[in-house]
């Protein structure tokens, strides 16, 4: 049954809210099966499994759990797909830890909510192994940019601490319902092993800051940016980023995430702890 008839049939309209776009082409789900390479003795979690394309092919290759906001789409989920443990909740919402460790996560993501899932899911760096996103191309492009240029931002450099980026094949928005504008693309986070940065708790929230300030005006030398966003005093923030050995006449996009490493580090021992 075509995905329009099955959306009708069960009183579903996709809505931009939810950024609910449904793949229409089976070769595209084999592409996200060849690309995720799941294995039998991976724990899969899907995000937002919709009418189940991609589902069934996960569920035959391991038993999965699925996450989906839509009652509709969890009753036929459960009816159709036997091995499959559904979650019906806004993903944003569930705690990771309490379902296992080394997880495998897949999910075709809606470009409104993609920084909040994918920041929400990094927060649970200790349980995931992997994830595999379809995002908006554009998107893509942000996460994995190196420092240097216009597509290198904040959205780099915190995904970057975590895991390591690799790009995945493009597909063109006519294979969707209903179909996209733009392009998208697979990206596969990796996590990185141990503590990402060699943060505490409370540096990994200075570094959340640091790196805001930085791209606060991305336009302007990095040390007036955090300046405006009142990070710190002028002469504080100099004197941090000269301890860096960080010219304050540079801009946040070409500082590497070693370089905001190491400034949140120093910022952090300056800061009380309360």
């Amino acid at each position: 049954m075509k995905v329009k008839s099955q959306l009708k049939n069960l009183g579903v309209r996709p809505t931009k809210e939810r950024g609910q776009n449904f793949l229409l082409d089976e070769g595209a789900i084999s592409e996200i099966i060849r690309f995720g390479s799941p294995r039998a003795s991976d724990q899969v979690v899907e995000i937002g499994p919709g009418l189940g394309a991609l589902t069934r092919e996960l569920a035959r290759i391991t038993p999965i759990t699925v996450i989906e906001v839509e009652p509709r789409f969890c009753e036929k989920l459960k009816a159709e797909i036997p091995n499959i443990t559904v979650i019906e909740s806004d993903v944003r919402l569930v705690n990771f830890e309490e379902l296992g460790k080394d997880l495998v996560i897949f999910g075709n993501l809606p470009y409104s909510l993609s920084t909040e899932i994918i920041f929400h899911i990094l927060s649970f760096h200790k349980n995931v192994k992997r994830a595999v996103f379809l995002l908006q191309k554009e998107f893509v492009e942000r996460i994995g940019a190196p420092p240097g240029g216009k597509d290198y931002g904040a959205l780099s450099v915190g995904c970057q601490l975590y895991a390591t980026v690799r790009f995945g094949p493009v597909f063109p928005g006519h294979l969707f319902h209903p179909p996209t504008r733009v392009e998208s693309q697979l990206v596969e986070l990796t996590m990185k092993a141990g503590t990402p940065g060699g943060f505490t708790d409370f540096e990994r929230s200075v570094f959340q800051m640091v790196v805001r300030a930085a791209f606060f005006n991305r336009r302007k030398k990095i040390v007036n940016s955090m300046t405006l966003s009142k990070f710190a005093s002028e002469e504080d923030i100099k004197n941090m980023l000269e301890e860096a050995g960080i010219s304050p006449d540079r801009r946040a996009e070409t500082i590497s995430l070693d370089e905001y490493i190491k400034l949140t580090k120093i910022a952090s021992s300056k800061m009380p702890q309360n």
